[in-house]
């Protein structure tokens, strides 16, 4: 039973129960793709269907991840076959398990209003919130969850993203600031001008001759 009723691994080397960092950040892509492609649904199709499956699978997730074992969750499973190539990146447990029993909570929130058919301006702000966070999980590997975890706990290891770690942080060059606001410059030129000599050309009247 403890098999299945657990959280994190123990592995050779670490002192605390841990997590593949790199599967959790490939479930949480995925789990990401597939919330976008369900908003999209609702403004292509009119209908709420999709992003309401999508939800459901949400919240069954979490609910495995925090309460079952991760290991057995939908979207880790399929995260897991897709790096199992690769070599684990192992992570504390416990900041992953704040950060996803915030997930749970949200999606216990949300599972209130697909019950309810409820549709207000809260239940789309949970669904890009979720997005976020799985957006900046996946994409820069910061898990929000944890960092909130960390200022709650100070006797912590090995976060996602080295966060726990006290040593100093490689300083970022501002200059390269001025390089991303150049880019910036070049790509809204590039926008106008693509905008005024290619797609804002006035429509041609075709004459059919009977």
């Amino acid at each position: 039973m403890q098999i299945f009723l657990r959280f994190g691994e123990k592995i050779d080397g670490y002192d605390y129960k841990v997590i593949n960092e790199r599967v959790a950040r490939a479930s949480a892509g995925i789990m990401f793709l597939f919330g976008i492609l369900s908003l999209f649904s609702v403004h292509l199709y009119r209908t709420i269907f999709w992003a309401e499956l999508f939800s459901i699978t949400f919240i069954i997730e979490f609910i495995v991840r925090v309460l079952v074992n991760p290991t057995y969750a939908p979207y880790m499973l399929i995260g897991d076959l897709i790096v199992s190539n690769q070599t684990p990146d192992w992570v504390e447990a416990k900041p992953k398990r704040f950060a996803w029993l915030l997930g749970m909570i949200l999606g216990v929130i949300m599972t209130y209003y697909i019950i309810f058919d409820i549709i207000t301006p809260i239940r789309l702000g949970i669904c890009w919130l979720c997005l976020f966070l799985m957006f900046v999980e996946s994409v820069f590997g910061i898990c929000l969850g944890c960092i909130l975890y960390k200022k709650l706990n100070r006797k912590l290891y090995n976060c996602p993203g080295g966060i726990c770690e006290t040593t100093t942080k490689k300083p970022y060059d501002k200059r390269n600031i001025i390089i991303i606001l150049a880019f910036l410059g070049l790509f809204f030129l590039t926008y106008l001008s693509l905008k005024s000599y290619k797609f804002n050309e006035k429509p041609q009247i075709v004459i059919i001759k009977k």
